[in-house]
């Protein structure tokens, strides 16, 4: 078993933003596959878990982008289990160009839920075989509540179609990251790029449901916002972020 798992690969056409800029939404879908492959092959993933029950979640992501890189882009990525926070099984990431240079840094927290309880275990309790690397980090952040927003604007309403469902027959939070790329126009995509990005994933989503979102400006940083998605259907929050942009040169 492998303590950090590596995957390369070149950028695929489809990938990218008119921008030649690699989708927010494609860089969770990347690291998601990554994090599967390894824990694949830690013996914690979708065949070894589904006989037992049991399933992963990710609850909580923050990003911090470098650059981004285009078309037939070379780049690696490289994840790594960090360490257990509470409930949570603390994930890292890096991504990097063919000349080692960080694009990209993620932290991420998982939960491990027994799938008719819906209940969370403790990962290490269950598989204690599994090695964290707790003096190797990407990110120091940990899920924290994000801090109280001035009233915000709805900006669409988006249906849950079939295309937006993934294995787990709910949406895929890759789909929420395309939600949150949408509440800007396709002027504000030209002249700015992401900064950073933290994320709270709440409830799921499945076919059919109407999902409105709404978007507010923080106050003392005008090229922060707050993105929050609601249900329509049990008026639950979906998910909440706080994007940060920065205006390209």
């Amino acid at each position: 078993m492998k303590t950090i798992w590596e995957n390369s690969l070149n950028i695929r056409a489809f990938d990218v933003d008119e921008n030649n800029r690699l989708k927010v939404s494609a860089v969770f879908d990347y690291f998601q596959d990554v994090a599967a492959n390894h824990a694949e092959n830690l013996n914690v993933g979708y065949t070894n878990l589904l006989p037992s029950g049991l399933f992963w979640v990710l609850s909580w992501a923050k990003f911090e982008f470098i650059d981004l890189p285009g078309f037939m882009d070379e780049i690696k990525i490289q994840t790594w289990g960090k360490m257990q926070h509470k409930l949570y099984s603390m994930r890292d990431f890096l991504m990097l160009d063919k000349n080692n240079n960080v694009l990209c840094k993620a932290t991420t927290a998982w939960l491990l839920l027994d799938a008719k309880s819906l209940r969370p275990k403790i990962m290490p309790r269950l598989f204690p075989d599994v090695e964290f690397i707790e003096d190797k980090s990407s990110l120091d952040d940990l899920p924290e509540k994000f801090p109280d927003f001035p009233q915000t604007v709805k900006i669409y309403t988006k249906e849950i179609k079939y295309s937006d469902i993934d294995l787990n027959k709910h949406a895929n939070n890759a789909k929420y990251l395309e939600l949150l790329s949408d509440c800007y126009d396709e002027t504000f995509h030209r002249e700015h790029k992401i900064k950073a990005l933290a994320v709270f994933f709440i409830s799921e989503s499945k076919y059919g449901d109407l999902i409105e979102v709404f978007k507010c400006s923080n106050p003392e940083n005008e090229k922060s916002y707050f993105i929050e998605a609601k249900n329509l259907r049990n008026k639950k929050s979906v998910f909440k972020a706080i994007v940060n942009w920065q205006r390209i040169v």
